[in-house]
């Protein structure tokens, strides 16, 4: 099995390496579209809330409740998002310390915990879920459930990082070169 590197992750070929590649992609895709599609619907219904209120002196009610039930999709996006751009969790003060097999039984144990962390708090969330579905917001009508499902799917999408990290841990020659963060791309 060959590995190819590319600027955020280091990925196998063969089966192993494509399903990573989807996995991660869709992850990517799904979380700026969340990402993307909450900041224009809450500004886009902040903005006709002004424009209404400045033209009648009311309000229409339900956009001031789009950002309590949107911004945890926008939060939540965003950390799954950086978890795939290798800025979410990392372990830099002891891998100078380690050899190349001690930092990839190190970042394999890490991937492993935060896999089994994320996996777990969704599970727990479905608790949250069951006592938050009675309350409901008062002008949209909307369940206070959809705003904590956010949490769930972000929590999902970051166990499911940790596994393909965990994946291109395993068949990387450098486990260092596994999801790095390069500064340049964020200029």
């Amino acid at each position: 099995m060959t590995v190819t590197h590319s600027p955020n992750t280091v990925m196998a070929n063969g089966v192993t390496g494509s399903v990573v590649k989807w996995v991660d992609a869709s992850i990517v895709v799904t979380g700026s579209v969340i990402a993307i599609s909450a900041l224009v619907i809450m500004f886009v219904s902040l903005m006709a809330e002004v424009i209404v209120r400045y033209l009648t002196n009311q309000g229409m009610g339900w956009p001031t409740e789009l950002p309590n039930i949107l911004f945890p999709w926008l939060v939540m996006s965003g950390v799954v998002m950086a978890a795939q751009r290798g800025q979410h969790i990392a372990v830099a003060a002891i891998t100078n310390l380690l050899s190349r097999t001690g930092n990839r039984i190190l970042m394999l144990a890490l991937q492993a915990l935060v896999a089994a962390t994320f996996f777990y708090l969704a599970w727990v969330g479905l608790d949250v879920i069951e006592i938050t579905g009675t309350e409901i917001f008062p002008v949209t009508g909307i369940s206070a459930r959809w705003a904590y499902m956010a949490l769930i799917v972000g929590f999902i999408g970051l166990g499911i990082t940790a596994l393909s990290t965990f994946a291109c841990l395993l068949v990387t020659s450098d486990p260092l070169s596994v999801r790095v963060h390069h500064v340049e791309e964020d200029v």
